[in-house]
């Protein structure tokens, strides 16, 4: 004897369903048994998935289905008093029970005409919504000239390769030893090339699709994506150190203070961190150079970013300034006011032009970068208050 395969009432029951729908439409049964189908079961309801076949027609039904309760006990001896009890509670929350269901019609009601308005007008808003998205996409591409070929504008604004390569390396062995540094805005990857030659691990997230394609065409790890949103997607502490040159003023100050935060639970603990940005307190730059990049939002002052710094939870922030402006008035001049009016001068207009923010470690910070000229004054950090 073969094995008896066990019934499937799924299927039979959705076979049956099949063959009472077919000939409820051929009329087989007649009206006497067509009532009949319409006639409540014993105990109860419908079930709730068969009104889910047709739920505009049962929730019509059960709009207009008067709630009935029958208070009586049927238990021997103290069913009297419970039913006179339930008598009492019944009429002591009616008028309770009828302010909700009175509420409750509105309710649905309001939702009903809701949904009915929202079916008219749901085309109107898919084409308002396209046509916002895209005017927002164009605004944003006029506001910061993102439709401006970076290549060009590299070549034009971008500062030449040995000048950053030289900034960038004074900046490498505060990584030594790390495995994961991640490095946001990594453009053409100058600073990956360095980690790389000093045996540092390291990686590159940008917007610009060119510039991770140059970075990748070095053997580089770049990727194309959100400073933000890539941070936010990493695992916590997974990143062993983070360098970010001139990517700040990019961004909007709300979206710089969320980059940090994703910072601080994105790193390990006790993982460098360092952000390089134009310096505003000197004036030839943040009225003039600074504006030079059409896609800088807004300057940020030194003490301004210290701020953020710390109170996202990174502790004993340093900043420095670096790489002097080039023309500077000459301070070979009479000892007295006069000296000390050009000093004044040459600080405020013709200061250095970057400045570093980064979590300060045991280690002194470097007392100069490589290639500054002779005769010009070293790099100073920035006091508090200064």
């Amino acid at each position: 004897m073969g094995e008896q395969k066990p019934v499937d009432l799924d299927a039979l029951m959705a076979e049956v369903r099949e063959r009472i729908r077919s000939k409820r439409e051929k009329g087989i049964y007649g009206p006497d048994v067509e009532a009949l189908l319409r006639v409540p079961l014993p105990g109860g309801r419908r079930i709730f998935s068969d009104d889910l076949q047709d739920p505009l027609a049962s929730l019509a039904e059960a709009l207009d289905e008067e709630v009935e309760y029958d208070p009586r006990s049927r238990k021997p001896l103290v069913g009297p008093v419970i039913t006179y009890a339930r008598k009492v509670v019944i009429s002591l929350v009616r008028w309770w029970m009828g302010a909700i269901l009175e509420r409750q019609e509105r309710i649905n009601r309001l939702l009903a005409a809701a949904y009915d308005y929202e079916g008219q007008m749901a085309p109107r808003f898919g084409s308002r919504l396209e046509r916002l998205e895209r005017e927002w996409k164009e605004w944003r591409e006029h506001e910061v000239a993102a439709n401006l070929h970076s290549v060009y504008f590299q070549a034009r604004f971008g500062g030449d390769e040995p000048v950053i390569r030289r900034q960038s390396e004074a900046f490498v062995d505060l990584y030594k030893g790390r495995k994961r540094v991640l490095d946001l805005g990594s453009g053409r990857g100058i600073f990956l090339q360095l980690l790389k030659h000093k045996g540092i691990g390291g990686y590159g997230v940008d917007l610009d699709p060119r510039m991770v394609a140059q970075s990748r065409a070095k053997g580089l790890e770049a990727h194309e994506v959100d400073a933000l949103a890539h941070l936010r997607q990493v695992e916590t502490g997974s990143v062993d150190g983070l360098y970010a040159r001139h990517l700040a003023e990019h961004i909007l100050p709300g979206e710089l203070v969320e980059i940090l935060r994703a910072c601080r639970r994105a790193l390990a603990p006790g993982a460098p961190i360092v952000f390089v940005t134009p310096n505003p307190k000197t004036l030839t730059v943040g009225a003039h150079t600074f504006w030079n990049d059409p896609q800088h939002l807004r300057p940020i002052p030194p003490d301004l970013f210290k701020f953020y710094l710390e109170v996202e939870g990174f502790t004993d922030v340093a900043l420095r300034t670096f790489e002097p402006t080039e023309r500077r008035l000459s301070e070979d001049v009479p000892a007295g006011p006069i000296r000390e009016n050009v000093k004044l001068l040459n600080e405020t207009l013709f200061g250095d032009r970057d400045y570093e923010a980064r979590r300060r470690r045991r280690a002194l910070l470097p007392a100069a970068l490589p290639g500054r000229g002779a005769g010009r004054p070293p790099h100073r950090p920035l006091l508090d208050g200064q």
